[in-house]
């Protein structure tokens, strides 16, 4: 009996010489697969087979061959996309299933293969294969569209060559499109307060195919539209209404991880200074609200990520907000990485003046920061710190002094809310017990942290207070700090909110963390109160994530806000980059 497998010819394709016979492989190939066809009609074979999909695999594997020659594994990319329109007309009820695959592939690897090639990228261009001529388009970026602008593009990534410890499935969606994660990285990405390896967005590219009217019949007018599918969940594909592909959990998985960093910042926090600062995980948007979130001892930026996935996965909340992260060297003064903070979020005003309000987020040490933003200090931290010394001192020190603007300040009233996890208001006694004595151990803070003539100053006040050097992060943790206890009699100027955990026993108010005790994280003029049975890691639990999103939820309320109809796309961001 006859037996004819596509994939069989495949492989007798792929054996087959490149170069000038290349049209004729083509041509014999399908002839073999005509042969195929016949004899599955004839009911001579044993494994049925469509020949548009089949087409549609060897136009792909042709296009991976030919990848040296852009424009012929161009065109080879489109045979393959267009497929999915002939399919759909075609009897067999498994053609457009079939093609799915092969169309995402097709699109995903087309806009690669296009970006990487610059003489081929975000211009109209015509493309031959060995059946069409495509006059292929680029879409605009168009808020409206939800569509990403070409040129904010400088580089693709798929999700297979980004590594992910952990997948969001409900940031993972089945649908029709390539996946991709785009990347753009100016020349001076802090500028703009991305980060330093760039900005990576989800993208997912879309082609359609249609007859070109003004050219001749066997012209193709081809569009590749690359969708931001954040906040558009369908397009237009064949004529139908198609969902889109997406993985909106890739774009945090470019991003590098590295072992151990944060460890490193507490002990050298001179070596972290270039990294610190506020850093935006998406395109600038005036139209989302700010969430900053802000990590604590010994710990990155990164440990948001599953929080800050797992809000993106609220189709509620999507679209409506944007989220930041603050990065700062944990070993550094409490007071200095909180007037860092502060200096970061006056620039973005600077820089973003119609930004607006925004709500903070921090974990123990990080909270500290956050409630050091919405507090009018006067002198209180100041008389607090120094103490009999304090007038003196402040008479002595000029008004710009680094120690004056880091004790002494306003609070920042575009801060609007303030949710606190697991954070040592009143501090820890792991901050002075032989734990924290190896951690101030193994800290070295700049030589140059403060003036000379400021140190100069401090060092007879700080031997008088207890301290042989300047105080480190985790001094500023324990429960004798002259700073917390000062603190703890500021009012907050923003709405606040606790989740503590007591790591599941259940004794509350006895309970603790494990590394903080309630009577030090709980503040009796909070709007809420959530005890979450768990560890001082708490952030990414269930339990948060849920109150954290009804605290979103209650912002979004009390504002009387209506979600954008439309994402944020690039015309507006490349107006500010």
């Amino acid at each position: 009996m006859l037996v004819i497998n596509e994939y069989r010819i495949l492989s007798m394709i792929g054996r087959l010489p490149s170069g000038p016979g290349r049209r004729f492989n083509r041509q014999l190939a399908r002839l073999l697969l005509l042969a195929g066809f016949l004899s599955a009609s004839s009911g001579c074979v044993n494994q049925p087979m469509n020949p548009l999909i089949s087409e549609a695999q060897m136009s792909l594997k042709e296009a991976r061959r030919a990848r040296s020659d852009p424009r012929l594994a161009a065109g080879d990319y489109l045979d393959a996309a267009g497929t999915y329109l002939q399919a759909k007309g075609n009897n067999s009820t498994k053609a457009p299933a079939e093609a799915q695959p092969i169309y995402n592939t097709a699109c995903q690897e087309l806009a690669v293969l296009l970006q990487s090639n610059s003489q081929l990228w975000g211009r109209t261009e015509t493309i031959q294969s060995p059946h069409h001529v495509y006059r292929l388009r680029f879409a605009a970026g168009s808020r409206q569209a939800g569509t990403w602008d070409p040129a904010y593009m400088d580089f693709f990534r798929t999700p297979r060559r980004i590594r992910l410890n952990a997948t969001n499935e409900n940031l993972q969606k089945n649908g029709w499109g390539g996946v991709l994660v785009g990347v753009h990285k100016p020349a001076d990405p802090r500028k703009y307060f991305l980060p330093r390896a760039g900005l990576a967005v989800p993208v997912t590219a879309v082609v359609t195919i249609a007859p070109d009217r003004s050219q001749a019949a066997n012209v193709q007018d081809v569009t590749l539209s690359l969708y931001n599918p954040s906040g558009r969940e369908t397009a237009e594909i064949g004529d139908t209404q198609r969902p889109l592909a997406a993985d909106l959990a890739a774009p945090s998985g470019y991003y590098p991880n590295p072992l151990l960093a944060g460890l490193y910042a507490m002990m050298r926090p001179g070596s972290y200074q270039e990294r610190a600062g506020l850093y935006m995980l998406e395109p600038y948007d005036p139209d989302r609200i700010p969430v900053v979130f802000i990590h604590g001892l010994l710990s990155i930026p990164q440990m948001w990520r599953p929080t800050i996935s797992a809000i993106q996965a609220d189709p509620e909340l999507r679209g409506r907000f944007q989220f930041w992260v603050f990065a700062y060297p944990t070993g550094d003064p409490i007071v200095l990485s909180a007037f860092r903070l502060r200096e970061s979020l006056a620039r973005v005003y600077q820089f973003y003046p119609e930004t607006k309000g925004m709500i903070l987020i921090g974990h123990s040490m990080g909270g500290l920061l956050a409630r050091l933003q919405s507090v009018n200090s006067g002198r209180v931290l100041w008389d607090g710190v120094f103490r009999d010394d304090a007038d003196r001192l402040y008479t002595t020190l000029p008004s710009d002094s680094l120690v004056k603007k880091a004790l002494i300040f306003d609070s920042n009233s575009r801060v609007k809310r303030i949710v606190f996890i697991c954070v040592p208001h009143r501090g820890s006694y792991l901050a002075t017990n032989w734990v924290g004595a190896i951690g101030i151990s193994l800290i070295r803070l700049p030589s140059a942290i403060i003036s000379r003539a400021e140190l100069v100053l401090l060092g007879p006040i700080l031997k008088n207070i207890g301290f042989k050097r300047l105080p480190t992060g985790i001094n500023g943790l324990s429960p004798r700090s002259p700073l917390l206890r000062s603190l703890d009699t500021l009012p907050i100027g923003a709405p606040y909110y606790s989740i503590i955990g007591d790591r599941g026993r259940g004794d509350t108010p006895n309970s603790s963390d494990g590394v903080v005790p309630y009577w030090s994280s709980h503040l009796a003029g909070a709007q809420s109160e959530l005890i979450v049975p768990g560890p001082h890691g708490s952030f990414a639990l269930p339990p948060t994530i849920a109150e954290l999103k009804r605290i979103l939820r209650l912002h979004l309320a009390k504002l009387g806000r209506d979600r954008p109809t439309s994402a944020p796309p690039l015309a507006s961001v490349s107006n500010h980059l």
